[in-house]
């Protein structure tokens, strides 16, 4: 879930600790940056007065100020927050309940507490099953960790390891090839984990920048940008959906070498060691470097199995592969980040309905599978909102099914099955026109760079007129008769409607699109004589116009007062995201088409109470 999403579902009390944090660096940088300058002086310098479109904007500008804030939090908590922070960076862990976060971080420490008591009988056992390299590198660990724990005592200080030892412990654990859990293992079995009260931790992570809690439905909520940021700095270099697609694909013997290499049971199934690597937090560069290999193959040999690995059996197109080794790793690792952010938007809301819809038919056990290969609380999780909420996209559902599965279900629903299955199966219920409606609010504030996170590139000069059109078509999908051959014999060179709708009987509506950066209307003046001299010409070819509406993202307070006492036409004003949640109301309601009168009551429409109205 997006960050702009967040905002919308918590409250100006939750949003407080977040928009502080945006406080203090918006002061210290609005000089040399003017975009922070405007953002502050539009809400007449009070953060918590801004709308969260502009906030949204505020934390791109500082988004490298905010990740240094939430370095300093993670590294100076009381509360281990780096283990927390590992729960949410986990797939399917940005929304939860309470409860299930209180579930998942006794779940976390009970298995540190395991790590730790199956790690000192590896380091202690004569007959442990692990290689006596492996073991000194624990060994060689563990008294480095236990060195920078207690030196203190001889300085009559408190013990602690301070950041400049835990630098270097990173530093030494990193060319160990350590795991993360094999990391906090011996880390913990000197500096044993506290459980903390969960209300206070939650409180913790709030303050720090890291959640939003909503205090009236008991959820947290990590937005996707801060998720970003937690991987960045824990150094994760992929979500365990891409690592987990990875493994998959690797063959029995290179499975078998990655567990005996961090100490996982050989004798468990395949499909509990790919879990128990997964938990491990291995570094997925040093993985398809050396863990898959015997010591004797050379690079060469390495890099052929990787590109092997990319082609043939990840089944990835891409321009170039690289020639070295190291080249392969990162063209791949970098396919798989950028392939995250283009899944959340592969397909429409109505696209991916489609696409579930047969797959339940087809697979009747998808929801279980689902639910338990992301960890999700609740017990219905096979729905397109829930999905797109937690972070989990068409792709990262198709590959669930086996490549058999895959080839049946395209045959079954005639999806050609020749070359990549997954990406097939998704062109199949694309539809670049629900794409738009989907991110129709972001065209209307000419959002250009969201959109191009998104995937969908246009060009800022056609926001404006692609904005016009979307709007007509949501009142053609609303019921309306949007005319465009009277629109058309009406307008003239100087004065151009944007839609006109034709009621019958020389009745019309009237409908003018603002895009964000008219939302400056805060004098009605200049409008107002625009919208007359519209009214004036669909009376001089003899219509009655029953009512303006104007479409835009937001309205000032002025502007709607203005509107509101304008006593010479109706005017009804609508918001781009209440338009939308108006046609969604209308598709689940009894109803064919939207009754007009619920759109010329006149002033600021509400649409949570029009979809209620259309409810009844």
């Amino acid at each position: 879930m997006n960050l702009i999403k967040v905002l919308s579902k918590v409250n100006q009390i939750e949003k407080i600790s977040f928009l502080k944090i945006l406080d203090k660096y918006s002061e210290t940088n609005r000089e040399k940056n003017p975009k922070i300058d405007k953002i502050l002086s539009d809400s007449n310098n009070i953060l918590k007065k801004a709308e969260d479109i502009n906030i949204v904007q505020l934390f791109n500008l500082l988004r490298n100020e905010y990740t240094e804030h939430l370095k300093h939090g993670i590294k100076f908590s009381n509360f281990q927050i780096e283990l927390i922070v590992e729960i949410f960076i986990r797939d399917g862990n940005q929304m939860m309940s309470r409860d299930w976060f209180d579930k998942l971080y006794k779940k976390s420490l009970n298995n540190l507490n395991n790590q730790i008591k199956s790690m000192k009988s590896q380091i202690t056992n004569e007959t442990a099953n692990i290689s006596p390299e492996r073991k000194r590198d624990y060994i060689i660990f563990k008294n480095c960790v236990n060195t920078a724990y207690t030196n203190d005592i001889e300085i009559n200080r408190e013990q602690q390891i301070t950041w400049k030892e835990k630098t270097i412990l990173h530093t030494l654990s990193k060319n160990l090839d350590l795991s993360s859990e094999e990391d906090k293992a011996i880390t913990y079995s000197i500096i044993p984990p506290e459980k903390y009260n969960v209300e206070d931790v939650i409180n913790e992570l709030k303050e720090t920048g890291i959640v939003f809690f909503n205090r009236k439905s008991n959820t947290i909520f990590i937005p996707d940008e801060i998720i970003y940021i937690l991987r960045k700095i824990l150094e994760i270099e992929l979500p365990f959906k891409y690592l987990r697609r990875i493994l998959k694909h690797l063959k029995d013997p290179e499975i078998n070498l990655i567990a005996k290499k961090h100490g996982i049971d050989k004798k468990i199934s395949r499909i509990d060691k790919i879990n128990a690597i997964l938990n491990q937090g291995v570094n997925v560069t040093s993985l398809l470097s050396n863990d898959i290999f015997q010591d004797k193959v050379t690079k060469n040999d390495r890099a052929k199995r990787v590109q092997e690995l990319i082609k043939k059996d990840l089944d990835i197109s891409v321009p170039k592969l690289g020639r070295s080794l190291e080249e392969k790793i990162y063209i791949l690792l970098d396919y798989l980040r950028n392939q995250e952010k283009e899944d959340s938007i592969s397909l429409s809301k109505d696209g991916l309905d489609k696409l579930i819809s047969l797959l339940v038919k087809f697979k009747p056990d998808l929801n279980k599978t689902i639910k338990a290969e992301f960890e999700l609380q609740e017990d219905e999780v096979i729905q397109a909102d829930i999905l797109t909420d937690y972070g989990i996209g068409p792709r990262d559902i198709l590959y669930l099914l086996s490549k058999k599965e895959l080839i049946e279900f395209s045959k079954y629903n005639k999806i050609n099955s020749r070359g990549n299955n997954v990406l097939n199966i998704i062109n199949n219920f694309r539809n670049i026109q629900d794409l738009y409606f989907d991110n129709y609010v972001e065209i209307g504030c000419r959002d250009i760079n969201s959109l191009k996170d998104k995937g969908l590139v246009i060009k800022e000069s056609e926001l404006g007129s692609l904005y016009e059109k979307l709007t007509k078509d949501l009142f053609r999908k609303l019921g309306f008769d949007v005319d465009e051959k009277l629109r058309a014999k009406i307008n003239t060179a100087r004065s151009k409607m944007d839609i006109l709708i034709n009621l019958g009987n020389k009745d019309v509506i009237i409908i003018e699109c603002k895009t964000i950066k008219d939302k400056d209307y805060n004098k009605f003046t200049t409008v107002s004589r625009q919208l007359k001299s519209y009214e004036a010409l669909c009376k001089k070819n003899g219509y009655h116009v029953n009512q303006v509406l104007i479409v835009s993202n937001d309205f000032t307070e002025d502007f709607i007062g203005e509107c509101e006492y304008e006593y010479d036409i109706g005017i009804s004003l609508l918001t781009s995201s209440d338009l939308l949640k108006i046609y969604e109301g209308l598709k689940e309601s009894h109803l064919g088409e939207l009754p007009v009168r619920l759109i010329t009551r006149g002033g600021a429409l509400n649409g949570d109470r029009i979809v209620k109205a259309l409810s009844r």
